[in-house]
């Protein structure tokens, strides 16, 4: 699928169950958010999203626990479970799509190589779907890579919920 059919299969999952959405982005810098607004009617369920580039923004303004940053660095599975957690409660929001990583030919870190990329899903008071996705194209591929696999797993866990109920 392309992330245009992921944000529109995304958008009709989210207007069936009344549920809003949010993001909470670093590596992709706003493309998550883009592509879920760019879908006709989003207004109905996108509440809007926080581009944290900076690892103080993560904690300031997402709550990132600095603690979680210092122990597993600011690309981790905990960095972005507490991103998506931050985000839902900010723009208190049903369900929210989060994502951290080293996407270029640069980065990483003694926690997570360059390629390394978070990607966390959350439902208020419901489940979490968090994967890691590793990468090793050019930039631009790595986050057209990254933003289609968090659309893909936003699906997958609004799926999930449905077939649980």
């Amino acid at each position: 699928m392309t992330i245009g059919e992921l944000a529109t299969e995304l958008g009709a999952m989210l207007v069936a169950e009344g549920l809003t959405i949010a993001t909470a982005e670093s590596c992709t810098a706003g493309g998550i958010g883009s592509a879920i607004a760019s879908i006709d009617g989003a207004s109905r369920y996108f509440r809007g999203g926080v581009i944290a580039y900076a690892t103080e923004l993560k904690t300031t303004v997402l709550d990132v626990p600095a603690e979680v940053v210092e122990r597993h660095g600011v690309v981790s599975r905990q960095t972005a479970e507490a991103m998506n957690e931050g985000v839902r409660r900010l723009t208190h929001s049903d369900v929210a799509v989060s994502i951290t990583g080293y996407a270029g030919s640069s980065g990483g870190d003694q926690f997570a190589p360059n390629g390394t990329i978070w990607i966390c899903t959350g439902m208020t008071g419901g489940a979490t779907l968090t994967e890691c996705l590793h990468v090793g194209g050019a930039r631009s591929e790595n986050l057209q890579s990254a933003i289609l696999h968090a659309l893909a797993l936003a699906v997958r866990l609004l799926k999930n919920a449905a077939a649980a109920h």
